[in-house]
């Protein structure tokens, strides 16, 4: 987990994790309000507590609906005219199925141990952010984590940071450093090591490591 706020200690990114219903099921949130600082991190922490209250709900994009309705509805000041970015997943640590949903947030990596390579998930699955119109409902899809296989979801920082020139990174090249990052033997062997590493490499490109927007980044990977 890599999260480095652009003005400071307080930012507009929400990441989670926690139990849903029951033990077996895990819920994953990464969210992105707009703006930075402290405006942002309002929205933020609106979002937080809103996750508390539906807590139980399993269905990845049930989830997204309801909280887009609370947005929508302007329950808290902060969140009025606050749109956010979301990406939410359910993982069953029984069966392996990994369940997950978009409101216009940058598409998850899946590293898959048997392919050994980096794809995104769900290519063609956007939604509308949160807070965008009342009534949305969301797509979700699923796939089966096995043992090794990791899940990077990440804010837009790091796809949308520009080189000096002024090009984008984009998300095709944030998958290219992550892919150069797993091949061969000096693969990082850590999931912390390896968004180190790949956290360098973003700096790298961009030629600073001042980033101008809020930068996260979570790895997660199933185990024996």
């Amino acid at each position: 987990m890599i999260a480095l706020p652009s003005g400071g200690i307080a930012g507009g990114d929400l990441y989670a994790l926690f139990s849903c219903g029951e033990a077996r099921y895990a819920r994953i949130v990464l969210a992105d309000a707009t703006g930075h600082g402290f405006s942002a991190s309002g929205v933020a922490t609106h979002i937080h507590g809103l996750l508390h209250r539906y807590s139980d709900v399993r269905d990845t994009a049930g989830l997204l609906a309801a909280l887009n309705e609370s947005f929508v509805l302007g329950e808290d000041p902060a969140s009025q005219l606050r749109l956010s970015t979301v990406v939410t997943a359910t993982f069953d640590r029984l069966s392996g199925e990994f369940n997950y949903a978009y409101a216009a947030h940058p598409h998850l990596l899946h590293w898959s141990a048997l392919d050994a390579q980096w794809q995104p998930l769900g290519v063609g699955m956007e939604g509308l952010p949160l807070g965008a119109i009342a009534g949305v409902s969301y797509s979700q899809q699923s796939i089966r984590l096995l043992q090794g296989d990791i899940v990077l979801a990440f804010s837009d920082a790091v796809t949308e940071v520009e080189s000096p020139g002024g090009t984008p990174l984009t998300s095709e090249g944030f998958t290219r450093l992550a892919n150069a990052l797993m091949q061969g033997p000096s693969a990082p062997p850590s999931l912390s090591g390896f968004c180190q590493l790949l956290l360098r490499d973003v700096a790298h490109y961009h030629g600073s490591t001042q980033f101008q927007d809020d930068l996260t980044m979570l790895a997660l990977r199933r185990l024996p």
